[in-house]
């Protein structure tokens, strides 16, 4: 749950718990106060004499008036404080967008993943919540090093999956690389679509990658790792001469 303008709860980008949040805005400020001073009065309007109710009920009505205009010459009427009542730290929020901290709760890139990709995933997320469509532009370029990683030509995505489901890679493989592939198309081709909108969809396309990852590169290789171990040398050249390899 990426945090959102307002909303009771979603994960801190400090302790990355999801967990409730108590707003702070000028208005709900501005309406404490007055509240404060209403019940003030309440509580202590048996000891105020009867011919001084009425003007003390006026200078109430003009301080509910005249208080919330007052009070932002002080506190930005846009600037808003959600506290975290896991951690008790808080995120800034001007315009109803998040100014602080500017971080994005994301997993790390798959180890097995070459240097230069994970470098891209990593400058990818650092601008995920000012540039979401920059942020899947970045996770597209990712993704066609990585084809070229598995052994793929790396010079059209398009192609290259082509290659990968001929080779036979699984339905679910071919489906995440074309999730990435038309969202990465889409954020680099102008007029298709405004990833800038939804940073929750740019978020998921990170996970994607590394499903990905987790799928092309780092299962085989633990299986071609755990073969080398098992299986003995000779029992391995016996195994290529049955299936003539």
């Amino acid at each position: 749950m990426i945090p959102e303008y307002e909303s009771n709860k979603f994960q801190c980008p400090h302790c990355n718990t999801v967990a409730t949040q108590k707003w702070f805005t000028a208005d709900s400020a501005s309406n404490i106060a007055t509240k404060i001073l209403k019940h003030l009065y309440l509580n202590y309007r048996s000891s105020i004499p009867d011919y001084t109710q009425n003007g003390i009920a006026e200078f109430l009505e003009e301080i509910d008036n005249n208080f919330k205009s007052n009070f932002h010459q002080f506190v930005p009427e846009r600037f808003s404080v959600a506290t975290c009542l896991s951690c008790d730290n808080f995120t800034l929020w001007v315009n109803k967008d998040i100014v602080y901290p500017k971080k994005m709760t994301l997993p790390p890139p798959n180890i097995d993943l070459n240097e230069d990709i994970k470098a891209l995933y990593l400058e990818a997320s650092l601008i995920l919540m000012d540039s979401p469509k920059g942020s899947t532009a970045l996770l597209r370029l990712a993704l066609q090093k990585l084809l070229k990683q598995v052994g793929q030509d790396g010079k059209n995505i398009n192609n290259d999956i082509k290659a990968l489901v001929f080779e036979g890679v699984s339905p679910k493989i071919q489906k995440a690389l074309d999730v990435l592939r038309v969202s990465g198309n889409k954020a680099v081709h102008p007029g298709q679509i405004d990833l800038d909108d939804d940073a929750e969809v740019a978020q998921k396309l990170f996970n994607v990658l590394n499903f990905i990852a987790e799928e092309l590169i780092t299962k085989p290789k633990e299986l071609d790792d755990l073969y080398a171990d098992v299986v003995p040398n000779e029992t391995q050249n016996h195994i290529k001469q049955r299936d003539g390899t």
